[in-house]
């Protein structure tokens, strides 16, 4: 449920929310993200100040364990998100792990924002057609016949894939994607199980937030 009091209100929550910082480090890769503790940081305050709780809570449905992610206005208005559990290690700490990354890119996705950009030696952050120049390397090494792909590299395919993801305003739009970048999630699913997780996962939150009405 949403009214025009609620939406005018997350409006002007998003105007002053800051961007979460990259403070934690992947132990695996090496690549830097920002936490839990980061994003919360960075968009609780502004919902707060204007009259918004935010709510995440654990449950299960026919399709899984998920952690639903809601922003709940004074008024009434409410707006929420399911981001599905994929543990990568069984029991507890799997579901703990699993659990806190759907805390995060459920807040993300629901907030509609992006982690700050890796920068380089002068706080400037990477320019757009350095990164099409390299990703149109790795397409060209993968055409060639190349059967490795490194790690930055299925990170980049992969931001990019999440970028038009969060770009689509229609849901027809977002059936597109998969179809759209069929070699490059394949080389991402060979290279990294869990970055091609997290690729879905966010599909499938964008998917309901625009059923659910939310167009950003």
């Amino acid at each position: 449920m949403s009214n025009k009091e609620a939406i005018a209100a997350l409006a002007t929550a998003q105007s002053q929310m800051k961007t979460p910082h990259k403070d934690a480090v992947n132990p695996h890769y090496g690549n830097r993200y920002a936490s839990l503790k980061s994003c919360i940081n960075a968009i609780k305050p502004a919902l707060n100040k204007n009259g918004f709780a935010l709510i995440q809570s654990a449950g299960r449905d026919d399709l899984g364990d998920f952690i639903e992610t809601a922003f709940e206005h004074t008024s009434g208005g409410l707006f929420k998100s399911k981001f599905y559990l994929s543990p990568d290690k069984k029991g507890m700490q799997g579901m703990g792990s699993a659990a806190t990354y759907a805390k995060r890119y459920g807040l993300l996705g629901l907030a509609g924002v992006e982690p700050d950009e890796e920068t380089d030696d002068d706080a400037t952050a990477a320019k757009v057609d350095e990164e099409q120049e390299h990703d149109d390397a790795v397409r060209s090494e993968r055409n060639e016949g190349s059967t490795e792909t490194s790690q930055k590299d299925l990170e980049i395919l992969a931001e990019r894939i999440k970028e038009k993801i969060k770009d689509a305003k229609q849901t027809w739009q977002l059936k597109k994607i998969p179809e759209e970048f069929v070699k490059e999630f394949e080389a991402i699913k060979k290279g990294s199980g869990n970055l091609a997780e997290e690729i879905m996962a966010y599909h499938k939150t964008r998917w309901e937030q625009l059923n659910d009405g939310i167009r950003r």
